[in-house]
């Protein structure tokens, strides 16, 4: 389960990035975009964590170190402008895919996930990827 909970932290850490950078996005049209994307964060978090049993797991709960560095990590480029946290979210964005693609690989996700992520949450999270090159 140890995959499952790097992949939980993962979308906590995205949807934690993307709240500290959403505010601070002049644009609208991108402004609009990032929440659509911070939905689909919302609703892989939710859809992961039904392969689990989390009750008594709360680091799996939050999004761990790596949510911390990357809430300020895009909170600090948020500060140089809209490229620069644009910059920040797309690395997030690129190890999420990465953990995704490790997850395909990985003996501790279920065959049923394992469809969930290559069909869903993986194209998801390349075309999120899309979306900010979009804008950068």
């Amino acid at each position: 389960m140890k995959k499952l909970d790097e992949l939980i932290r993962g979308e906590k850490s995205a949807i934690e990035s993307i709240d500290t950078v959403l505010n601070r996005i002049d644009d609208t049209a991108e402004r609009s975009e990032l929440s659509a994307i911070r939905e689909d964060h919302v609703r892989a978090a939710d859809t992961l964590q039904r392969y689990g049993s989390f009750d008594s797991n709360e680091e799996a709960q939050s999004s761990g170190p790596w949510g911390s560095f990357a809430q300020a990590f895009a909170g600090g480029a948020s500060l140089f402008g809209d490229k620069a946290a644009l910059q920040a979210l797309k690395v997030g964005e690129q190890h999420g895919i990465n953990d995704y693609r490790e997850a395909l690989e990985s003996d501790g996700i279920t065959p049923e996930l394992k469809n969930i992520i290559q069909t869903e949450l993986l194209p998801n999270q390349e075309r999120h990827l899309s979306t900010i090159n979009q804008y950068l």
